[in-house]
């Protein structure tokens, strides 16, 4: 017993010296724990099916989220270029092209309403704080944000119509006004906080954890709606969650590619992020609401990869910083 506590000491204390070394930033740290946190509340959900009925509260919880979001957004950075109207065209035809593709091969279902959600999500404004902690040209990132995310605002109302079935005028105004309620009011009252006081800019950083306890929260109820839904119709393929995580997946890869050939010269990381970091607060909401909490599931195991993809990436930036900050002290030494 005494053997395997000290043995457990000394490896405490390799990895305490291993993070004061710089290996891992406190940033890259969070970033890489984030995709296994995301198993905690799902997990959860599925053992407490009752908690679906609070997936009301879950419009409410996502707007003070994009609050958060957009009490950070800097205005003053947008500068349009060619490539944002072309990531822009790539991100409607992937959503399209993902739901055609799918509803060919599986049919028209949670499945290929689950493609199209996870497809048609615009660029996330964390694309933006991670194209930072990259060294990249934030202001582009932030034009992407701005507008794919306008423009899937104007076209989901009518493309919602066509995928869940339903193009009545009554059907495409409920998107519009849950749209207007996810989206404008959040960034109308950000807006005017922060003019009347400009130090909430700094709450987003200051609740980060408050918020992540919000998007925990969400994962919960849906995850807790997707096993009610589960136990009603138990006729339900419990591999369609899988294949929903292999589109997801597959997407994931196709958009953090392509987006890096739409990109000019110079801007091939960034547009890279614009087109494979999505805000999935908007379409799990939009999914949840419209085509049910299978097709949501498609959005969320995006979140897993798109997240892991970026803790890839922030763990070779910051072990690339080390080894430079490391050679650079024994030149230092050396003289």
């Amino acid at each position: 017993m005494l053997w395997g506590n000290s043995k457990r000491s000394a490896v405490g204390r390799r990895l305490f010296i291993f993070l004061q070394k710089g290996a891992v930033s406190e940033s890259m740290w969070k970033t890489l724990i984030r995709p296994a946190m995301i198993f905690i509340p799902l997990g959860l959900g599925v053992f407490f099916p009752g908690a679906g009925a609070y997936g009301f509260l879950i419009r409410y919880l996502l707007m003070i989220m994009l609050f958060m979001v957009f009490l950070k957004l800097d205005l003053r950075q947008l500068a349009f270029k060619r490539s944002h109207f072309l990531l822009f065209g790539a991100n409607l035809l992937v959503g399209v092209g993902a739901y055609l593709a799918v509803r060919a091969a599986a049919g028209d279902g949670p499945l290929a309403q689950a493609a199209f959600f996870t497809g048609i999500t615009p660029t996330a404004t964390a694309a933006a704080v991670v194209m930072g902690f990259l060294g990249g040209n934030v202001g582009y990132v932030i034009t992407a944000f701005v507008l794919t995310n306008v423009g899937m605002a104007l076209l989901l109302p009518w493309l919602l119509g066509w995928v869940c079935g339903n193009t009545s005028f009554g059907f495409i105004l409920n998107v519009g006004e849950n749209l207007f309620f996810l989206l404008v009011i959040p960034a109308a009252v950000a807006f005017a906080v922060r003019k009347f006081h400009p130090a909430a800019e700094k709450w987003p950083s200051r609740f980060a954890t408050a918020s992540f306890g919000l998007w925990s929260a969400c994962l919960f109820i849906i995850a807790a709606s997707a096993s009610a839904n589960f136990r009603a119709n138990p006729g339900i393929s419990p591999w369609i969650i899988g294949e929903t995580a292999l589109i997801a997946l597959v997407l994931c890869v196709l958009n953090f590619t392509a987006g890096y050939f739409l990109g000019e010269k110079g801007l091939h990381h960034e547009a890279s992020q614009s087109l494979g970091q999505k805000n999935t607060t908007l379409t799990i909401y939009l999914a949840l609401v419209y085509a049910g909490p299978l097709a949501a599931f498609g959005v969320i195991s995006y979140v897993l990869w798109h997240n892991s993809y970026n803790a890839v990436q922030l763990f070779l930036t910051d072990r690339a910083a080390a080894r430079r900050r490391a050679a650079e002290s024994r030149e230092a030494a050396g003289e």
